[in-house]
Order: C-alpha cells, then sequence, then structure tokens
C-alpha cells in the first residue's frame, strides 16, 4: 500500500477498496484514522510540493452505463491535522497520468487507454478556480512525439510584456512552450537539433533563467546546448517570440544551469572535468578546470549571505568522490572567483533541500551506498551519516530534523540538524516508511508505519514523539487494514 506524508496527517492508500485512511494525531501518542472515498479505479495519486494537499486522480465507471455512474474525477484531500476533501473537478475522459505545479497553481492531467487516446492532449487545471472553468483542454501539434517530462517555470521577464509563467513540455525530439497566462493560445513548438552522428535528439535537461527570459535545453547524443530566449513579439497576433541558439560546448555535457557572475548571465555546462561557460548573447564560451568530473550542480546562492555579483553552485557527481563550492563572484570582468574542492570519500547521487528558515542552509547529501551527509553550507562542513542498510530519508515538514529508515527492517532512526546527534530505534515490526507531522494539539508527532508482510501481523502505526523519539513511550497500534485503529 502506497502511503504519503502530509503537513498534519499521513494517507494510506487502499486502491483496491477506492479508499484513503487519513491518520493523524488529535494528542500527544494518540492516532486517530478517517477514510475518505477516492473515486473508481484510482490512476495516480501525488502530494503537494507543500506538502498540504493530497491529489488523486480516478477513471471512475467504465464505462458508464447510466447518467449516474461515477464520472473521472480529480480529488483534492486537505492533509492538515483534520482530514478533509477540499474539492473536486469532474473530468470528461478517464486520464491515467497527473503533474503537479510546485508552486500550487496548476495540475496537468493527460494519457489514458481508452480504444483510442490522443497522446499529446493534455488537460490543465486551474487550482485557484472551481468547477468546469478551471479546466482547459490543450492538444499540441505533434510529428510523433508525446510528453516525456514537465517544467513549470517562475514568471518570466518576457520583453513587450508583464512577467509570464510557462509550462515547458518536453517530447520525443522537440520543446513546447505554453503560457500559463493564456493557456487557451497556441503553444510554441521548438525542434530540437539533431545528435552529432544525424539522429534524432530527445530532451535530457531544460533549465531556464527568469529575470533574463531565457531557456537552455541538453540534448542526447550531442555536444551542443540549444539556447532559448524568449522576446518581444515579432508579428501581429503574438505574445512573444522565441529566438533559438546552438552552441558547441566541446563535450556532452552532464549537467547545465544558468548562474550570473561579474560579466552578467551565463549557461553553466559540466563537461568531463571542466565546466564551460556560455555567454548566452554572444555564444562564445570559457572553459574552467574542475578538480574532478562532476555530473551534478546545484545553485546555493540564496542559502549564503547574499553575493551581489555572482552566484555560488555546488558541484558533485556519482562517480566521484568530492564536492565543490564554485563561487562566480569575483572583480568586475572575473569569471569567477574560486572553486573550494573537498573530499568526502564518497560519490554523491542527489542532493535534497531543507525547508524551513532555521536550517535552510543544510542540504542533504544522498549516497549510492548506507550513508548520507548533513551539509552546512556556512561553515563547508560536512557530517558524515553511516545506516546499517539501504537508505530512505524523510526530511521533517517543519525543518528541523531528517528520519532514516531502511525499508521492512525494524530500525530506524532521527538526526536532529541542530545537535546532528542521530536517535536510533527499534520497532516491534518492520518499518515500511517514517513521517512527522504536525498533531492537532500542535505537538510534533512521528508516525512509523508497518505496512506488508503477513496475513498473521496485519499493518500498524507506531506513534513517538518526533522531538524526543524513544520507543520507551511509543505507543502501537494495529488494525489498520480494517479502516480504523486499535
Amino acid at each position: 500500500m502506497p502511503a504519503y506524508g502530509l503537513t498534519g496527517s499521513v494517507a494510506v492508500l487502499d486502491a483496491s477498496l477506492g479508499r484513503v485512511t487519513m491518520l493523524s494525531s488529535p494528542s500527544p501518542f494518540a492516532l486517530s484514522s478517517q477514510s475518505i472515498g477516492l473515486g473508481k479505479a484510482l490512476t495516480a495519486a501525488r502530494v503537494s510540493a507543500d506538502r498540504k494537499t493530497l491529489f488523486a486522480l480516478s477513471r471512475g465507471v467504465q464505462p458508464q452505463r447510466t447518467p449516474n455512474d461515477e464520472r473521472p474525477q480529480l480529488l483534492l484531500i486537505d492533509g492538515g491535522s483534520s482530514p478533509k476533501v477540499s474539492r473536486s473537478y469532474s473530468l470528461t475522459e478517464p486520464m491515467e497520468q497527473l503533474v503537479l505545479d510546485p508552486q500550487n497553481e496548476w495540475a496537468v492531467v493527460y494519457g489514458g487507454d481508452g480504444v483510442v487516446v490522443n497522446l499529446n492532449e493534455l488537460v490543465l487545471v486551474n487550482l485557484a478556480q472551481t468547477g468546469a472553468d478551471a479546466l482547459s483542454s490543450k492538444t499540441l501539434l505533434s510529428f510523433g512525439g508525446s510528453p516525456r517530462r514537465f517544467t513549470f517555470t517562475a514568471p518570466l521577464a518576457v520583453p513587450g510584456g508583464e512577467p509570464r509563467r510557462f509550462l515547458l513540455v518536453e517530447r520525443d525530439a522537440d520543446l513546447v512552450l505554453i503560457d500559463l497566462g493564456a493557456p487557451d493560445r497556441d503553444a510554441v513548438t521548438v525542434p530540437l537539433p539533431k545528435t552529432d552522428n544525424g539522429g534524432t535528439a530527445s530532451p535530457a535537461q531544460v533549465v531556464y533563467d527568469a529575470d533574463s527570459a531565457s531557456l537552455a535545453v541538453r540534448v542526447t547524443g550531442s555536444t551542443s546546448v540549444l539556447l532559448l530566449q524568449l522576446a518581444a513579439p515579432t508579428s501581429d497576433g503574438e505574445d512573444y517570440s522565441v529566438v533559438p541558439n546552438l552552441v558547441d560546448v566541446g563535450g556532452q555535457p552532464a549537467a547545465i544551469d544558468f548562474v550570473h557572475n561579474s560579466q552578467g548571465l551565463r549557461l553553466v555546462a559540466l563537461v568531463g572535468s571542466s565546466a564551460v561557460l556560455v555567454d548566452p548573447e554572444t555564444a562564445t564560451t570559457q572553459s574552467v578546470q574542475m578538480p574532478a568530473a562532476f555530473t551534478g550542480i546545484r545553485r546555493i546562492t540564496a542559502e549564503l549571505n547574499p553575493v551581489t555579483d555572482g552566484d555560488v553552485a555546488l558541484l558533485y557527481g556519482a562517480n566521484v568522490t568530492k564536492i565543490a563550492y564554485f563561487n562566480l563572484s569575483g572583480a568586475p570582468g572575473a569569471l569567477f572567483r574560486s572553486i573550494e574542492s573537498s573530499e568526502i570519500g564518497v560519490s554523491v547521487k542527489n542532493v535534497i533541500d531543507v525547508p524551513g528558515e532555521t536550517f535552510f542552509d543544510r542540504k542533504l547529501l544522498e549516497t549510492p551506498n548506507q550513508q548520507f551527509y548533513v551539509l552546512d553550507l556556512h561553515t563547508r562542513e560536512s557530517a558524515p551519516m553511516k545506516t546499517n542498510g539501504a537508505l530512505s530519508l524523510e526530511v521533517a515538514p517543519d525543518g528541523e530534523r531528517v528520519w532514516a529508515y531502511n525499508p521492512g527492517q525494524v530500525g530506524f532512526a532521527s538526526v536532529d540538524f541542530a545537535t546532528l546527534h542521530p536517535v536510533s530505534l527499534i520497532a516491534e515490526r518492520r518499518v515500511s516508511n517514517v513521517f512527522d507531522i504536525e498533531g492537532g494539539s500542535g505537538q510534533r508527532t512521528a508516525i512509523a508505519l508497518h505496512l506488508g508482510g503477513d496475513l498473521n501481523s496485519g499493518i500498524g502505526a507506531t506513534v513517538l514523539d518526533a522531538l524526543a523519539p524513544s520507543t520507551a513511550y511509543a505507543r502501537f497500534y494495529s488494525g489498520l487494514e480494517l479502516g480504523g485503529v486499535k
């Protein structure tokens, strides 16, 4: 059974019964449950970026035999300490794929398995509205491709108009731009360049810079990066125009991103053990030697003290045991200020942000083995944490701690960011998930779920004080498979 952690509750899906059991903690160590119907034939469930809402997409009754048969719908459930259905959107056709906007303004549903399915038909749901007016159906012009990935941009400062947000749709051989300020207008399709050997290229990564309304696309099998500049309209009937530029960076890049240095806006392309800086206006390139062949880049300027003349980026990689701080500030005209590398002994496959205002300058470095690091960006210190099995991490929504567990084992642990002190715990049953929620009386509660296993063990949960976790004071609940709490 899939489970999702929200701000004030935990959602446990039971697709076979078409319901979700919402677990909340009204008082310390207490657990209550509430079953909410999800609609017939659930196809997708997602949690909003702020963890406040559970989205559930269902097909409804298929085929429909009477006008009263349930229609396909997108259901929104408030995930606070008193869970409830907040609203629903009725769809005309069953859909199977669901994509959410990180800014909680839009949702996109698409795909299906009917007799005939238009793979390029999207239904845009404006979450600020209700009813049929919230839905916009859009079919993308296609030459054979179908959607692969979606990116919601921040407001882009397009010349000649107000800043506007875009939905970027990556397809097999092109990129589609949908203006979310006018979703009924025609989308703009930008074909991708060929691979270096003349084959069909696919998008591998899309990045953007909001202030300059610049986009960049990294494509497969090519040493070139496609730059796109959103400009003022060039003819009547246009809201904006797109100016493409293809730039060779000297090798197939592993990652790209926009940064600012003292010279202005630059696109960084990580190519082997070099970082190639591209001027989007002139398409000129400058190469900087790196201490390792990094394959990941993350801007961390906002988490540091203000840098007035340039960004700072964290570099890492899945095949190197170093991380580096790439400081792009410096004297006027300088390409960068410094590259400070640190040997941590393990590779990094993912960088996890810490929410909240207290420890926003911390990052979790997830490694391929049984370790993770708590990285303090200000002190440049990285604290290694070792686990005794395959690792799953769950950062508390308040940003005060992280929970680590090995799904299917009885052990789990909490690491407090203030002290970096780990507390190891042993549950009565195997742990499938650990979630940190706000209880009904304002307390922080940790819920370790025990889902699966044999029929005799059933499904249960262990409830702890998240701020002072101890199994000596924990309370175990069983019977969740019955839709209630024992």
